[in-house]
C-alpha cells in the first residue's frame, strides 16, 4: 500500500527511528486531544521530549508528522495483506479479521484522525488513500466471495464494510478495556466471523 514519501524515509540509525516513533506517538495523541490544527509544533515537541528546532531534524513539519500517524495504518493493513498469499480462505479470514480488531483497537486515535482530517492533507496523498482503502475494502471482498461465491462483487463490499464497521463501533466504546482484555478481542473476532455465517 501507499504511503507518504516522507514518513518511509529511513532514519540513519536506531535512535533516530525511535525519535521518529516517538513524535509520531506525541503528536497522534495531541492531534486526537485538540486537533490537528490546534496543535503547535512547540506542542508536539514539548510532549515528545524534544524541542522544537530538533523536532525539525525529524520532520519538515506538522503536515508531515500527520502523514506519518496514518502511514501507520496503511504499514499495518500492508502487511495482513501480504500475509494471505497461499492461505486457505478461512485462514485468510481470520487474518484479516485479527488486522482490523488491532486497527480499530490499537491505531483507534491514527484511524478517526485519517476520518476527520484526510480532507487537509495533500491531494495526492488523499488520492493514495482512497486507493488503498479500495485495495483493502476489495482484499475482504475477495476472500468473503470465495467463502460465499453466490455473492456479487458489490455485495461483497458491502458484508466486508458491515464487519469492519461492527468491529471498529464495539471496540471504539470502551478502547482502553478491549485492548486490556484478550476476551474482549475473541469476542469481537467471534462476532465478526458469525455475522458473515449469515449468507
Amino acid at each position: 500500500m501507499e504511503s507518504s514519501e516522507a514518513a518511509t524515509q529511513e532514519a540513519p540509525t536506531e535512535r533516530g527511528r525511535k525519535r521518529r516513533e516517538q513524535i509520531v506517538d506525541a503528536a497522534m495523541g495531541l492531534f486526537d486531544d485538540r486537533g490537528f490544527h490546534a496543535t503547535s509544533i512547540d506542542e508536539i515537541g514539548a510532549a515528545s521530549g524534544i524541542t522544537g528546532p530538533g523536532l525539525y531534524r525529524h520532520f519538515a513539519g506538522k503536515d508531515e508528522i500527520l502523514l506519518a500517524v496514518f502511514d501507520r495504518i496503511w504499514e499495518l493493513l500492508r502487511g495482513a495483506i501480504d500475509r494471505l498469499e497461499g492461505l486457505e480462505p478461512e485462514q485468510a479470514l481470520d487474518v484479516l479479521v485479527e488486522t482490523h480488531i488491532t486497527l480499530a483497537l490499537e491505531q483507534g486515535e491514527a484511524l478517526m484522525l485519517l476520518l476527520r482530517e484526510l480532507r487537509h492533507v495533500p491531494d495526492y496523498y488523499q488520492r493514495a488513500a482512497e486507493r488503498n482503502d479500495a485495495r483493502y475494502t476489495d482484499t475482504w471482498a475477495e476472500v468473503i466471495i470465495k467463502l460465499h461465491p453466490k455473492l456479487t462483487l458489490d455485495e461483497a463490499r458491502a458484508a466486508a464494510h458491515a464487519v469492519m464497521g461492527l468491529i471498529g463501533s464495539a471496540a471504539r466504546d470502551n478502547v482502553a478495556y478491549s485492548i486490556a482484555n484478550p476476551r474482549h478481542r475473541m469476542i469481537l473476532h467471534d462476532m465478526a466471523r458469525n455475522s458473515l455465517e449469515a449468507f
